[in-house]
């Protein structure tokens, strides 16, 4: 907002310059006398066509920026990789933010003075119109305005005491590798350790190494098989 404010400051300042010209020409007996339409041409082409080629060449130039835009900071981009801008681009960005709006409202305030009629008073509403929704739209989505939605551009910042942008990154378009999952790998079982084995073995031969008891030596169920003992041959 203060980017612009500072630019339309400039234009403003252009545009009172060439009127001190007029003056000054008309006082010098050079009286440059032209109808409504003539002078709005002749206004258009001594304040709004060079201001914009100026915007035009300051944006799509080195600075990438105009001198409102430089002094806070930002830089004018293409959306949405972020490339510097070409030159019709530049030039329809800047059309569409100054020359439009500009050209409306003059037309309208010359229409006002010159004949108030109705559709005078239209015009000069449809030419309020245009400047309120440029600022309206600032407000809204992701705060850009009408005229970077319809020329796809952005206005993106850089780091404090940058003079130009830095170079857009490029976008990866290549797609993600999947990660490698490898099966998990199964247990051996048919290889057990030999120690494993031993004590398996030293356990069988102390179960085998049990004394024998006679059957007489200690009484027993007969009949059920339960807690039997036998005889070992």
């Amino acid at each position: 907002m203060l980017a612009a404010l500072i630019d339309i400051g400039l234009m403003l300042g252009w545009a009172l310059l060439m009127g001190v010209g007029q003056a000054l020409a008309a006082m010098l007996g050079l009286p440059i006398r032209f109808g409504p339409f003539g002078y709005n041409l002749f206004s258009l082409a001594l304040v709004v066509l060079p201001v914009t080629i100026a915007f035009t060449v300051l944006e799509a130039g080195r600075y990438e920026a105009t001198p409102g835009k430089l002094k806070l900071g930002l830089r004018v981009r293409s959306d949405p990789w972020g490339d510097r801008l070409t030159w019709p681009r530049s030039l329809a960005r800047n059309l569409l933010k100054l020359g439009l709006p500009w050209t409306l409202a003059q037309s309208a305030a010359l229409a006002l003075v010159s004949d108030p009629a109705l559709d005078a008073i239209a015009g000069a509403a449809f030419a309020a119109i245009v400047p309120l929704a440029y600022l309206v739209s600032l407000f809204m989505g992701d705060g850009r305005t009408i005229y970077d939605w319809i020329t796809g551009t952005q206005v993106i910042t850089t780091a404090a005491g940058r003079r130009f942008a830095a170079p857009a990154p490029e976008p990866d378009l290549e797609p993600a590798s999947e990660p490698d999952l490898e099966p998990a790998p199964e247990p051996d079982l048919e290889s057990a350790p030999a120690s494993n084995q031993q004590s398996v073995g030293i356990g069988h031969d102390e179960v085998n190494a049990v004394p024998d008891v006679r059957a007489d030596d200690s009484p027993t169920e007969t009949g059920l098989g339960v807690g039997r003992r036998v005889q070992s041959s």
